[in-house]
């Protein structure tokens, strides 16, 4: 992967004995499980094949991404080897990579609010690729805002934006997305994935509704948000067909949810459908402008506007 972030958070170089521990105990827990999606051995394959690379690491010891991470997976080149076999086949034939097609497809809607003059936010910013990775040759006066809780992406954030030359135009500020406190700042604000780890619609209309409060009147909201995938092909075969959207086959579906839910157990993965996500930006006081979606039709990217 092409990087130009130098150090790389939580990469795995943590204790060996600790992650020996954390496995053994993930082991455990899946030999004493009658449930699993795949066979036992293959199940503990996969545990064997996380802890030999670093984002399999990370995974394992935090369930989830951070933003040096999803940076890592969006920057990666399909096809480019690997060092092991198991994040090839993660970074290639998982549906991370139908994540990463969203992020392009994200970067292009942000691309139509760059103008001179303009103020963009990413909340919560993580490393900030979607928005310094963008062409500001024609907005020389466009200012850069990076809105984050953990302090280490703030970091990697800064250190990005230098090294694209976009250092004396972006701020980073250590905040909490429910608690911004900002008022009519943003020509746009963008915000992908975090959505994902709240299920309480009460809250992301909170949520929602201090993002509209942060925009200017005309400011756009740019959002993604998972809607609910069909049951697995072999609990409804006659649905199968349904998977075809995601461009994924049935075995590295099962390996996929295998990882995800049996082993690190994800803390994220929120699903809402487009309607429900209509009605809590407008409960929000926004009003939705369009909703992009894959050439499959699956994996959204929403825009809603703050009214003038």
């Amino acid at each position: 992967m092409s990087s130009t972030i130098s150090h790389r958070p939580g990469s795995g170089s943590e204790d060996a004995d600790a992650l020996s521990e954390l496995a053994a105990t993930v082991e455990q827990r899946l030999r004493s499980t009658d449930r699993l999606i795949l066979d036992l051995d293959e199940e503990l394959a996969v545990l064997a094949g996380l802890q030999e690379f670093p984002l399999g690491r990370f995974l394992l010891r935090n369930q989830g991404l951070n933003g040096y991470w999803t940076s890592y997976i969006f920057r990666y080149e399909p096809g480019t080897p690997t060092e092991s076999d198991t994040e090839f086949w993660l970074l290639n034939r998982s549906l991370l990579s139908g994540a990463r097609e969203r992020y392009h497809r994200f970067r292009a809607e942000i691309a139509r609010s760059i103008t001179d003059g303009a103020v963009l936010a990413s909340v919560p910013c993580g490393v900030m690729d979607d928005l310094v990775r963008q062409d500001y040759g024609d907005a020389p006066g466009a200012r850069l805002v990076g809105i984050d809780i953990d302090e280490e992406s703030l970091a990697l954030a800064v250190e990005n934006a230098k090294s694209r030359g976009l250092g004396d135009r972006t701020d980073v500020v250590l905040a909490d997305a429910w608690k911004l406190g900002i008022d009519s700042e943003f020509d746009l604000l963008v915000s992908n994935g975090l959505n994902m780890y709240e299920p309480d619609s009460g809250r992301l209309v909170e949520l929602y509704r201090n993002f509209a409060r942060a925009l200017r009147p005309g400011g756009r909201l740019l959002l993604s948000f998972l809607t609910p995938p069909p049951p697995p092909p072999w609990e409804a075969p006659e649905r199968a067909g349904e998977w075809e959207r995601y461009g994924i086959a049935e075995h590295d579906l099962r390996r996929e949810l295998a990882l995800f839910g049996d082993i690190i157990q994800a803390k994220y993965l929120n699903f809402v459908s487009e309607a429900d996500t209509r009605a809590q930006l407008a409960e929000a006081g926004l009003e939705v402008e369009h909703v992009g979606y894959s050439e499959g039709g699956v994996l959204p990217v929403i825009s809603a506007v703050r009214p003038l």
